[in-house]
């Protein structure tokens, strides 16, 4: 009898020794590279998916730093799936809903609705707490925008703030003073004035995509103070004066030469950098995500500056955006969770992937990758300027549940305007129309 509970006694003690040792692997140093002793035996072969979109900076970053950890972990073999954002969508939910989609898997804040809406799709990182160190994220930011009905779902790439970056040497040409430029209105009487001064000129630089698709929600939550549908009922956050009041405004900006014609800058959507007259210093302002601000953007370094975001006079909130660049979530068809939990905990932690990725996703959103990417300037300090700007009043309502159907008729209508193609009561009768239909379809 005593040896039977002698036996029973040792093999208590063993079971707690192995938790009390797996525990500790779990937690190495978020510091230093990870031990490998998180994921599952050395001696069976594992195979991850990686899928992320990018510029040829961001993929070789992100190679290296696969490459590194697959030295580490001879038994892990991470297959990289890459390349630009056209497309990347469609095929990320045809592959969701049909079960074949990355283990590992990148993907826009902003589109969580809708991969959502497919069913439960990612797993709850919270579940690998022991494998996957998330204490030295901002945890207000990873609260706002991890989790989904509870569970923690994702993880922000980095920290991306709206930026307006300014040619400041075009204002002084113009005898502008950007200090000045407060209001919507100021904004279009500074671009008037601009294009007067040398009719080649234009103020603002942007696609009908950015301003229709992005730019527009954040014209909103000024008007509105609340995100364009409320995610709960599917119902309109805003009237037709409200919008009516938001479409003027970017019809005011193309009617007055303070937009480049839309014919001209259509070419350059989504890549306005390669516009000639952004190479020619003849358009003074971009406005976009920090994330897409990449080296080689811009070439006057000496003159630039980030502007605060123009305001309506009776604005509810300051619309600037202040969000996660993209997310990185975990399959809940990956067979590995743990080892595919590992490899994020090496990617956001480890200091020589910190080194390598460096702001490839903007600033990144841990402390310590901010610290190493601030003191061995990685990272532009006119972005984060306009990263600090965003943090301190970035607006409440970025947008992140409305529909990628209710955004596509947001963003036609901008198009119809741009391209004057009818009157901005009509366009804006018909898209709210649209809308409705829209939106009473979803609700059921």
């Amino acid at each position: 009898m005593k040896k039977k509970y002698l036996s029973l006694f040792m093999s208590v003690i063993l079971a707690v020794s192995s938790v009390v040792a797996f525990s500790g692997c779990g937690n190495a140093d978020k510091g230093n590279k990870t031990d490998g002793q998180n994921t599952e035996s050395s001696d069976e072969q594992v195979t991850l998916r990686f899928m992320w979109w990018g510029d040829d900076v961001r993929h070789q970053a992100t190679l290296d730093v696969i490459e590194q950890y697959e030295k580490e972990h001879p038994n892990v073999k991470i297959e990289a799936e890459y390349g630009g954002y056209d497309g990347y969508f469609e095929k990320l939910t045809t592959q969701l809903s049909g079960g074949t989609a990355a283990d590992i898997i990148q993907y826009n804040a902003n589109t969580v609705s809708d991969l959502m809406a497919i069913g439960d799709v990612f797993v709850n990182l919270e579940d690998y707490a022991d494998i996957l160190d998330t204490s030295d994220f901002n945890q207000e930011f990873i609260k706002n925008f991890s989790y989904y009905d509870d569970k923690m779902i994702a993880l922000p790439t980095g920290i991306n703030g709206g930026i307006w970056l300014a040619n400041t040497a075009l204002f002084d040409e113009a005898g502008i003073d950007t200090e000045t430029i407060k209001t919507w209105e100021d904004f279009i009487e500074a671009g008037k004035t601009l294009h007067e001064v040398n009719e080649e000129y234009y103020l603002f630089n942007i696609d009908i995509e950015t301003l229709g698709k992005e730019l527009l929600g954040s014209i909103m939550a000024q008007i509105t103070g609340e995100d364009l549908i409320n995610k709960d009922t599917m119902e309109m956050n805003f009237t037709k004066e409200e919008l009516l009041k938001a479409f003027t405004l970017i019809h005011d900006m193309y009617e007055n030469n303070v937009i480049e014609p839309a014919a001209d800058s259509a070419p350059y959507a989504l890549k306005l950098n390669t516009n000639p007259k952004w190479i020619n210093h003849e358009l003074a302002v971009v406005y976009g995500a920090t994330s897409n601000i990449f080296d080689g953007y811009y070439d006057f370094q000496d003159t630039a500056e980030a502007l605060d975001m123009p305001q309506f006079e009776d604005a509810k909130e300051s619309g600037i955006l202040y969000v996660p660049p993209q997310m990185l979530a975990i399959s809940s068809k990956c067979e590995h969770p743990e080892v595919a939990a590992d490899f994020l905990n090496y990617f956001y932690n480890d200091e020589t992937a910190i080194n390598t990725l460096k702001a490839c996703r903007s600033l990144p959103a841990t402390e310590k990758g901010q610290q190493i990417c601030e003191e061995n300037g990685y990272v532009d300090p006119v972005l984060v300027s306009a990263i600090d700007k965003a943090g301190e009043t970035g607006t409440i309502h970025q947008n992140l549940y409305t529909p990628t159907e209710v955004v596509e008729i947001l963003q036609d209508g901008v198009e119809k305007i741009a391209y004057n193609q009818g009157n901005v009561e009509s366009i804006t009768d018909d898209t709210m129309g649209l809308l409705e239909e829209t939106l009473e379809r979803l609700q059921k």
